[in-house]
């Protein structure tokens, strides 16, 4: 076993080893791939945790004690949640109905992104693209649309409505898990934000992307549902699509269970909000709400535990846990220190400005992505500056809409959309996503700058 003053086996000190090794770990964090050999995030930051504990920057019980359960227990619940919803054709089921109130191309825009944000600051925005990705390619197919400006369109909305809550994507999970920030108070602070960025980014959407938008038979779909009757409607479009017709069965077969999981739902979106009154963590009621999923689904349908688990993300679980062991050691060989002194405004006893920690935010999520840039800066920022929490949490998810590399979302969509014979490669995200980053950035530090 190898102890925390274990002497390492190369002439150096603690901190050149863990300098090299956070460089090592985040450069391939932001790479991601070399030529030949594939090295996704979650390998790149277990391999980090695994050379900080060998060569004895942080000791095996330390590398333990690393690990916040908080946030795991989190991540954990929800994705259990979503998995039983998508289990029980919950997804297929909103498709329909964005298909059935889509009065024409500009409408079925609008309720892409709506949906998409709402349902991300309810639950994870990772899981919630995972799972819609495909359900947009096949309606896009449907009303003879070009699915790409709709999945820029997709990735960007669950970027900006997980703004919203603290359960809306893992860094705020982690945020407001390491602030100590109420359910409640993020949502009240955060929610604005991710509203009237969402109103720039639909605007800002249908004027860069308008001439492909408007090509599609939405108005033709309407005028035919209004005519025929939406049943008769909705019974050709599940008869001519094999995966509508997948998902409606699963809709059929398991209601019972999605009335379980809704009611499940609900009962954690109003105990996450009473959560500073019952004194319960965010994390106990998320592990307990994916508990009850785990439990309910099989008793009220053929589903069994075993099916929700496997939609559980573990990949972003391992990640979080080797950057945990990564940066322990980042603290524990004061390399900490030299990063305060890196970043002007974060050194001892200073504290940066609101609009100086958005911009550094911004810049190290399109570099790193978002989550390793978080847990990186949260280290710098003392927990009682809670407007700089807000900043962070906001400016980090928002800065993810610049490029595909910002923020997981984007990646899985792009990932999802190639898997479909859908390419939307990194130039045509950029010319979108970019000036919108930059707009609802601009948008969401001059609201916290007015609201603290």
């Amino acid at each position: 076993m190898i102890s925390r003053d274990a002497t390492p086996p190369y002439s150096m000190d603690s901190f050149w080893i863990a300098t090299i090794i956070f460089i090592v770990t985040y450069a391939l964090i932001s790479i991601r791939r070399f030529p030949k050999v594939k090295v996704d995030r979650p390998a790149a930051a277990l391999l980090g945790a695994g050379l900080m504990i060998v060569f004895g920057v942080v000791g095996p019980s330390e590398a333990i004690a690393s690990i916040n359960l908080d946030i795991i227990l989190l991540l954990v619940g929800m994705m259990i949640l979503v998995a039983g919803l998508e289990l029980c054709g919950f997804f297929e089921w909103v498709s329909l109905r964005m298909i059935k109130y889509s009065k024409d191309q500009f409408t079925f825009l609008v309720l892409t992104m709506v949906v998409t944000g709402t349902l991300s600051a309810l639950v994870l925005n990772d899981t919630v693209v995972l799972l819609f990705t495909p359900i947009i390619i096949r309606t896009c197919r449907l009303l003879k649309s070009n699915p790409v400006p709709f999945l820029i369109a997709e990735a960007i909305a669950a970027n900006i409505g997980s703004v919203a809550t603290a359960v809306g994507n893992p860094q705020n999970a982690y945020i407001a898990t390491k602030a100590g920030i109420s359910f409640l108070d993020f949502s009240a602070k955060l929610a604005p934000v991710a509203a009237v960025c969402m109103l720039v980014a639909i605007a800002m959407m249908y004027i860069i992307c308008r001439k492909d938008i408007r090509k599609g038979n939405a108005h033709e779909f309407r005028q035919k549902i209004l005519k025929d009757g939406w049943n008769a409607f909705e019974e050709e479009i599940v008869n001519g699509d094999a995966f509508a017709r997948s998902g409606m069965k699963k809709l059929k077969e398991h209601r019972t269970g999605l009335f379980a999981l809704l009611g499940i739902t609900g009962v954690t979106f109003i105990a996450f909000m009473s959560s500073h009154v019952i004194g319960v963590p965010l994390a106990v009621i998320a592990f307990l709400a994916g508990v009850a999923a785990l439990f309910v689904l099989p008793l009220v349908s053929d589903l069994r535990s075993k099916d929700m688990l496997a939609g559980v993300d573990w990949s972003i679980i391992l990640f979080f846990v080797g950057l945990f062991v990564v940066l322990q050691g980042v603290k524990d060989s004061e390399l900490l220190f030299e990063i305060r002194r890196f970043f002007p405004g974060f050194e001892e006893g200073a504290l940066p400005k609101t609009e100086w920690l958005a911009a550094l935010s911004a810049l190290l999520s399109n570099l790193v992505s978002n989550v390793p840039s978080v847990m990186l800066l949260s280290e710098l920022i003392p927990l009682s500056e809670t407007d700089l929490w807000f900043a962070l949490a906001s400016s980090s998810t928002l800065a993810g809409n610049a490029t595909i590399l910002g923020a997981a979302a984007n990646v899985i969509v792009a990932e999802k959309a190639e898997g479909m014979g859908v390419e939307l490669n990194f130039w045509k995200f950029t010319l979108v996503g970019f000036p919108i980053a930059m707009a609802t950035l601009f948008v969401s530090t001059v609201m916290l700058m007015i609201i603290f």
